[in-house]
């Protein structure tokens, strides 16, 4: 279960590629690819393993200048397919 207290991290060996206004990522073990928009490209380069859900929500509020309480439930969200999709680890 993801909390405010989470620190999300690429999982390692992951690829991506970035294009115009999204952001591919590939993972070569399982060979799985996912397409990333805006907001998911910026949770996925953010979680480097330094910041708590808390922080990334308060980064991504402050960059897309909204309250933190509007955007943490999409981050968590986010993260939570992410983790599904084994891309990244909690």
């Amino acid at each position: 279960m993801i909390n405010e207290r989470s620190i999300p991290s690429r999982r390692s060996g992951v690829l991506h590629y970035e294009l115009v206004d999204e952001m591919v990522i590939y993972d070569a073990v399982t060979s799985q690819a996912a397409s990333l928009n805006e907001t998911a490209r910026l949770i996925w380069e953010l979680c480097d393993g330094t910041r708590t859900v808390d922080a990334l929500s308060a980064e991504l509020a402050q960059h897309f200048d909204m309250p933190v309480d509007e955007i943490t439930a999409s981050v968590r969200e986010a993260l939570e397919r992410l983790c599904e999709l084994r891309l990244v680890t909690v």
